[in-house]
């Protein structure tokens, strides 16, 4: 069945770009949609609004993209980027008779609902499309670093309760156990994506793409209530990218048989080396005085170190011992 739903491969670069554009415009109604939810909940009161607009607009627009593609390449079969169209607009007429049944939701709702969730889920195929549609399948052109990208920031936008970039004010407020976990969770996830990533023949300029895109992503949540936190998250997105990259390159240009643990590992306490950089300068900036104590903030990036190198592991084969290819 699954084998029936892989995409044709899109070999026209032209193609290929506007699937890039037609995600950006998608996925970015979605954070600005989180934005709203987040800022503006006391003035949402319908399904209707302008947020609703830019999402539901780019869903659209990525549908006739793909359609014109397809029919383009005279390729009518139902494949997976078909499934996740079908799924999401299902998703999104629930949605609306939700949202009239049910009100708009508060706090961690929105991300559970069972509309949400096919919303999500279609999500996931459509960007599956675009990555698995790729010219090469060993290598990846720019749209499918884009759809990782995009991929990796659509889990952070459903984990976006237990974000430190986007729930700082827990490190603040308090000194608790879901603050910390927040950055352990979101560096393992970072080191994930970098051992799925890292099997194909991708660059050291596109691994760390993919980072600064997620962030890039993420930065709009705050925009519609907090813009000079949309601007010290891309600059945090941009610290990561150049880490990456150097990460990358050691990988690729070294012969250590622990490479891929010790690199996933050093992905995972880049990530809390680069949230506790924010956090200083977030509370400098706003005149805070944090009750996290040096070693506190140092256990952000070292707890990190330590699961991105179990990790690795995954990507090391079980009976050779040899980093999987």
């Amino acid at each position: 069945m699954f084998n029936k739903l892989s995409p044709t491969p899109i070999t026209d670069k032209n193609h290929r770009r506007l699937l890039i554009f037609s995600m950006i415009w998608f996925f970015s109604g979605a954070w600005i949609d989180s934005s709203a939810h987040t800022y503006l909940i006391d003035d949402i009161e319908t399904f209707f609004t302008p947020w609703h607009a830019l999402l539901y607009s780019g869903y659209a627009f990525s549908v006739l993209v793909a359609m014109y593609i397809k029919n383009n390449m005279k390729d009518y079969k139902v494949d997976v980027g078909v499934l996740g169209a079908v799924v999401f607009g299902i998703g999104g007429a629930s949605d609306a008779i939700w949202h009239t049944l049910f009100g708009i939701e508060t706090g961690v709702e929105p991300l559970i609902t069972p509309s949400h969730l096919m919303l999500f889920l279609g999500s996931f195929l459509m960007l599956d499309y675009v990555f698995t549609a790729r010219p090469s399948k060993e290598k990846l052109d720019n749209a499918a670093i884009f759809s990782a990208a995009t991929s990796y920031g659509l889990v952070m936008f459903i984990t976006l309760f237990i974000n430190p970039f986007l729930d700082i004010w827990s490190f603040i407020d308090r000194e608790d156990e879901l603050a910390a976990g927040s950055v352990i969770l979101q560096a393992m996830l970072a080191s994930f994506i970098f051992v799925y990533i890292i099997r194909f023949k991708v660059t050291a300029k596109q691994m760390s793409t993919i980072y600064l895109v997620s962030f890039l992503y993420i930065s709009i949540n705050p925009s519609l209530g907090e813009f000079d936190r949309t601007i010290l998250i891309c600059i945090s997105g941009l610290i990561m990218a150049v880490l990456i990259y150097q990460i990358t390159n050691w990988y690729q240009t070294t012969n250590h048989d622990r490479k891929i643990q010790i690199s996933a590992a050093l992905v995972a306490g880049s990530y809390g080396f680069v949230f506790v950089l924010h956090l200083l300068v977030f509370s400098s900036i706003n005149e805070i005085d944090l009750t996290w104590r040096f070693y506190g903030l140092g256990g952000l990036v070292t707890t990190p170190l330590l699961f991105g190198y179990m990790l690795g592991n995954l990507g090391v084969s079980p009976t050779s011992g040899e980093v999987v290819n």
